[in-house]
């Protein structure tokens, strides 16, 4: 299944990358996710747990200099089987929204992700111009086929959310008291809150509010936010702005909510990558290479 627990109740479009070859900036991740991507850093057993992330929203890049060398895989025959066992289990869930990237490619090795009907491609991607142009050029269509439009928003609900207290004023009438309330959860444009009291329901839909974000150990801002959609059965208020407007948001608190949305999407990820799995296939490949080793 796609991206969604506890955590991320809408996910982007997600792209699990093994043996990431940059390390990328926050700035850069988020600029991917503005355009309806996340880019997940998938190391060492996550691997195996890949078919509970796939979906209609979900694509797999494969680095081969990553997967060999943990297997140490390092002759030419241990690299044939090492992409046997690759190309068999991606076949097993994801050939269609996958590709495995090389540096180095060993014609015996790329015979058999051809066999497998396996996308290859022969890259050095230690830097960031090749990077971004293989992801550009490789990586990103294939979600294409699915014609999702992009979207710049997502919704998590922050594994702290309990820890917040919301604090509302209401711009349109100044004189009003300050309300309270909790935050349900939160987007890249926008929050849900669930007030506390009836005070709230004067509140009319576009009313221009002030929220206030505070934790023990972050407090955030939204300097002006429209309302909606107001919800009387549940208590609960829309608020949307624009991160890009510093006229709703200064540019330190717009990036403490952006970093909140990029590490709930993560541990999202992490939580759904880290569930046990009957047959780990790293521990399989290496009991395989580790036979043909010592035949």
């Amino acid at each position: 299944m796609a991206l969604q627990n506890e955590l991320v109740q809408i996910a982007p479009k997600v792209l699990c990358w093994y043996g990431l070859p940059v390390l990328l900036s926050e700035a850069q991740r988020f600029r991917l996710l503005l355009h309806d991507i996340y880019l997940h850093s998938a190391t060492g057993g996550e691997i195996d747990a890949f078919p509970q992330l796939n979906g209609r929203t979900t694509a797999y890049v494969y680095s081969f200099d990553h997967y060999a060398p943990t297997l140490r895989a390092h002759s030419e025959p241990l690299q044939v089987a090492a992409a046997r066992r690759l190309a068999e289990y991606i076949n097993t869930f994801c050939s269609h929204n996958s590709v495995v990237v090389t540096r180095t490619l060993s014609p015996r090795v790329e015979e058999v992700f051809q066999r497998a009907d396996v996308s290859l491609v022969q890259k050095d991607l230690a830097y960031e111009k090749p990077f971004f142009e293989f992801l550009r050029a490789h990586a990103l269509p294939l979600f294409h086929r699915h014609e999702r439009p992009e979207r710049h928003y997502v919704r998590v609900v922050p594994k702290e959310s309990g820890e917040f207290r919301v604090f509302v004023k209401n711009l349109s009438r100044p004189g009003d008291s300050v309300l309270t309330a909790r935050l349900v959860n939160l987007s890249l444009n926008g929050m849900n809150i669930k007030m506390e009291g009836t005070h709230y329901r004067h509140l009319e839909l576009r009313d221009a509010l002030q929220v206030t974000l505070r934790s023990p150990k972050t407090a955030i801002r939204i300097e002006c936010g429209f309302i909606t959609r107001i919800d009387t059965a549940k208590d609960e208020i829309a608020v949307n702005f624009n991160l890009d407007d510093k006229s709703f948001a200064t540019e330190r608190d717009a990036l403490q909510l952006q970093r909140i949305v990029l590490y709930t999407l993560e541990q999202g990820a992490r939580r759904e990558l880290t569930r046990k799995v009957a047959q780990p296939l790293l521990a399989t490949v290496h009991a395989e290479l580790a036979e043909k080793a010592g035949a």
